[in-house]
């Protein structure tokens, strides 16, 4: 080689520079595909995030909401104390008011457990069936009606659904795993926290554990190690639980606190679990007033159940769907026999812990259906599509919570100095909450007027020494047009708001 040669640039090797093109295309695809995998569950999220936070402060709190916060409001040990039978929401709660004080944020933090149960029911039907059933299950869990009422309201429900969830993950990742594997301690402990949660969050959630003991039976019925396992976590489970097994029982029993409170409840009717499938889904309301959408939701009701036999019929994973069927199914089974022969406890919002299992098995029905007759996948699809969307027009426009909020927001834009308001409510709560007036307030309910008689002697009750009073009368109560009767003969009814709960607000002023 001459020097001229040699001062000439050598050409350049075109494989190393091929091959880095090649890991940069491959590179950006990987991240593509990544990002297109995560768009259907993200546009879900995204879309639960608005319905769960629409109109979030626009009806006032009711009752359950208002003792939320005043047991959040004790210190830590007179808290436990009160709310030993379900601890874990209420110490959440504590720090979350320290942040914010509005109804929209302390509603938040139910909003946030209900977000994450959306994702948990994706990752638990995708895990168990496929992508798309965790999707379609996930969607459904967002635009339920009951779900988006339990995630717009200061309590522990969707806490109790988002811990249920979690700890199902984490067991069906312990049942999924391969031989000559074992479930590891970190799954099995994932498990047993997440239980313990949830039992701590609202006690029902114990009945999981009876769901949890047949599929794991199933299961590692031949694997005696793995049995012993999974005991030693069930007995830490109980141990940590057992401070609370006291109160549980207590609570349970006919004279306990639950009783009396829930005096008018009564046991299920015999079609439960086939109504149940309606009020879980798209409408958890009244029956409607409309004689033909009162028939359309019954034939509604009953195609639901079809589908969810057509997803018990799908050949391809039976298995991972039975252990779904049994997460939904044999909890509810306790609850209902308990309700029938001692007190009955069974309430949408009790048993809301078993609702993703249904969500997955509707799902695993749709796609089963989605493979062999397309059209009739579509129908159903459409119909559910109309009828949730006649569930979210109900509770986005009618007002289901008391007038509290709206009865004290009345007095204090028209009140004035000399004024005094009659509270008649038997709950006082709102008005802790609510009411930065300068009026004094009397509270005297009207439980005990049983007569016309009553009611005029307790309106002759009133304090003489204002110029003006404002009586919150609570139309919901027997005596009430009796009362508003005596009102009208003993003063001047100056002005009279009511409100789409039948409450009223009167201003009065002396007769004389």
């Amino acid at each position: 080689m001459n020097k001229r040669q040699s001062l000439l640039p050598r050409p350049v090797q075109s494989k190393p520079v091929q091959a880095g093109r090649q890991r940069t295309q491959k590179s950006s695809s990987d991240f593509i595909s990544g990002l297109s995998a995560w768009l259907p569950i993200t546009t879900v999220l995204l879309l639960a995030t608005v319905l769960f936070t629409f109109r979030l402060e626009s009806e006032g709190l009711w009752l359950d909401e208002l003792t939320s916060l005043q047991d959040s409001s004790l210190n830590p040990i007179e808290a436990y104390f009160e709310n030993q039978l379900r601890p874990l929401y209420y110490f959440l709660l504590m720090g979350w008011m320290k942040l914010g004080s509005s109804d929209a944020w302390l509603r938040g933090l139910a909003v946030i457990f209900a977000l994450g149960s959306v994702f948990l029911v994706y990752r638990l039907g995708r895990r168990l069936i496929g992508e798309p059933e965790g999707i379609i299950a996930a969607l459904m869990l967002a635009l339920s009606p009951l779900i988006i009422n339990h995630a717009q309201e200061i309590r522990m429900y969707t806490l109790s659904l988002c811990m249920s969830l979690a700890g199902t993950v984490f067991l069906a990742d312990a049942l999924l795993v391969e031989k000559p594997n074992k479930p590891s301690n970190r799954t099995l402990a994932g498990w047993s926290l997440f239980r313990l949660l949830a039992i701590l969050t609202v006690p029902l959630n114990v009945t999981l554990l009876m769901a949890d003991a047949i599929v794991i039976l199933a299961r590692f019925r031949r694997e005696r190690s793995v049995l012993v396992s999974f005991g030693k976590w069930f007995g830490l489970l109980v141990l940590l639980w057992s401070p609370s097994i006291s109160s549980v029982i207590q609570e349970s029993s006919p004279s306990g606190n639950f009783a009396s409170h829930h005096s008018s409840a009564v046991p299920p009717p015999a079609d439960v679990l086939v109504r149940q499938l309606k009020f879980w889904t798209v409408w958890p309301f009244a029956v409607q007033d409309n004689a033909i959408v009162a028939k359309f939701y019954k034939v509604f009701t009953l195609l639901l159940a079809g589908l969810l036999g057509a997803s018990l019929l799908r050949k391809h994973k039976s298995q991972n769907l039975l252990w779904v069927l049994a997460w939904f199914v044999v909890p509810l089974i306790p609850i209902i026999v308990f309700s029938y022969l001692t007190l009955p406890v069974w309430q949408s919002r009790y048993v809301l812990f078993v609702s993703p299992y249904l969500f997955i098995l509707l799902a695993a029905g749709i796609t089963r259906l989605w493979h062999q007759w397309k059209i009739s996948a579509v129908v159903i699809s459409l119909a559910y599509l109309i009828a949730v969307g006649g569930g979210l027009v109900h509770h986005y426009t009618v007002q289901e919570r008391p007038d509290y909020k709206f009865n004290i927001a009345t007095i204090e834009q028209y009140e004035q100095p000399g004024d005094a308001v009659i509270w008649s409510y038997f709950y006082t709560k709102a008005l802790g909450h609510y009411y930065d007036g300068s009026s004094e307030v009397y509270a005297r309910d009207l439980r005990d007027l049983k007569t016309d008689a009553d009611a005029q002697a307790w309106v002759s009750q009133f304090p003489t020494q204002y110029d003006r009073w404002w009586l919150v009368l609570d139309s919901g109560n027997p005596a009430s047009d009796s009362v508003e009767n005596a009102v009208a003969q003993a003063y001047n009814i100056e002005q009279v708001y009511t409100y789409e709960q039948g409450s009223k607000v009167l201003l009065l002023t002396d007769s004389q």
